[in-house]
């Protein structure tokens, strides 16, 4: 990220900013400057971290070049500087990079990874693909990737999309390693690069080290990465700035209270909330979401760190009924908030969101569970149109003498499955289930227990 960009105090007059903002009391919302970095969810103007960002205004920059909203995708990593209450906001820029693009060397389908400039990209089931899916995707066919460092050369997916532009460069964001000055040449992940081609080093006045985050484009040469441009990617904000920001803890330091996201150090003290966690949780591969201000260190003093966990149930089935808020699918009842990632496989709708949806449309849904009881949807798709449903999810019941499980509230009928199978059935095993639902019970085609 550039520093002019990240730097800016964000004074945006008129009413605009009034509206969508309210009266906010942190030093940080009275002087205008508040940054914003996280996925996009969803469109309508632009949904991150829950926020609805208007962007009726907004300046684009994409892989820094002026852009526009078009060019955005779900799934996309951006950072946005502009205001917001918490749900409401105004984006004035909003920038994205891509964190690698490139030819894939390697593909594990089973372990959900790939290779691309040296850099293991790790997938998920969050993770959103466009033009492409894991299952088919080969070595050799080129991809722009977008999410999270996790350090060593480690890059946690929120967006793979296949790129047919066989001109573009490679590019590649990292953390520089094994700089070899005499040779001109350092390592991102295992990616070797060359700059001895470049003919000035964009680095804001810095000398080139080991640790000093950049982002390089250039051509490959054998293994080599020839860098023709090499630019710092400076994370440096001003004093003051309220910064919510999401990522991969890669960094630890619990005697000084302190942590790594996305670069940047992360302070916690005793007026810090937890969420969804304890401190003893943090851990380098975590994923959190941060929310502080900004001090003269630089340093970003946490006032809020949520621990982001991975979905573990999945629903697919067609969509029986719909409000305002919520959809139902084989009788349970999901709520779809500004969190729920939201996308439209089927159609191709950029703008799609819950209104859309129609009786009869099939959905494939990534649940959680809240401390209600009720599901709150993750992610939701919208994909073509399918006589199967899906279901994976902890048994809250077992009644093997009347043939029938209960999910989610949902009874199953498991009467033709394997007795043996079903003997070693516990409350709270996690089951996938593959069948069809008959109005009321889901009949099972075939089912298997998650260790």
């Amino acid at each position: 990220m550039k520093k002019h960009l990240l730097s800016v105090a964000v004074c945006l007059a008129g009413s605009l900013l009034v509206t969508a903002c309210g009266g906010g009391s942190s030093s940080a919302k009275d002087n205008g400057k508040q940054v914003t970095r996280g996925v996009i969810d969803g469109f309508g103007s632009v949904i991150v971290n829950g926020v609805h960002f208007n962007s009726d205004r907004s300046q684009f920059m994409v892989d820094d070049r002026a852009g526009i909203q078009g060019d955005l995708r779900v799934g996309q990593v951006v950072t946005i500087v502009g205001n917001h209450n918490g749900a409401e906001g105004v984006a004035v820029e909003i920038i994205y990079d891509v964190s690698v693009e490139g030819t894939v060397t390697a593909v594990d389908a089973a372990a959900g990874t790939l290779t691309v400039l040296g850099q293991t990209v790790v997938t998920d089931a969050m993770t959103i693909f466009e033009g492409l899916d894991l299952a088919t995707l080969s070595a050799g066919q080129r991809v722009e990737v977008s999410g999270y460092s996790a350090g060593e050369g480690r890059i946690i997916a929120s967006f793979i999309a296949a790129d047919d532009d066989d001109q573009s460069p490679e590019e590649l964001t990292g953390v520089v390693a094994g700089l070899d000055s005499a040779a001109q040449t350092f390592l991102i992940g295992s990616q070797l690069i060359s700059y001895a081609s470049v003919a000035s080093l964009d680095l804001d006045g810095a000398t080139l080290s080991d640790g000093m985050l950049v982002e390089v484009e250039g051509a490959l040469d054998g293994d080599v990465l020839v860098a023709s441009e090499i630019e710092a990617e400076d994370s440096d904000f001003e004093e003051d700035t309220e910064l919510e920001m999401s990522g991969v803890v890669t960094a630890v330091d619990s005697d000084n209270s302190q942590f790594v996201v996305n670069g940047m150090t992360v302070r916690f003290d005793s007026e810090t909330e937890f969420d969804d966690g304890e401190q003893s949780a943090l851990q380098a591969g975590v994923m959190v979401e941060v929310e502080g201000v900004v001090g003269s260190d630089g340093v970003l003093l946490a006032e809020e760190i949520e621990f982001e966990e991975a979905p573990e149930i999945e629903l697919e089935g067609v969509v029986q009924a719909t409000t305002e808020n919520t959809l139902t699918v084989m009788g349970i009842t999901v709520s779809v908030d500004l969190r729920t990632r939201v996308r439209d496989d089927r159609d191709g709708e950029v703008y799609f969101n819950l209104s859309m949806l129609q009786p009869g449309d099939h959905v494939e849904l990534l649940l959680e569970e809240t401390t209600a009881g009720q599901y709150r949807a993750q992610l939701l798709e919208r994909v073509d149109a399918d006589s199967k449903v899906e279901l994976k999810a902890p048994v809250s019941d077992i009644n093997l003498s009347a043939g029938t499980i209960v999910l989610l509230g949902l009874t199953v009928d498991v009467s033709a499955q394997d007795p043996a199978m079903l003997s070693s059935l516990v409350s709270g095993n996690m089951v996938e289930i593959e069948g069809s639902f008959d109005g009321q019970v889901l009949i099972v085609q075939s089912m298997e227990i998650d260790d």
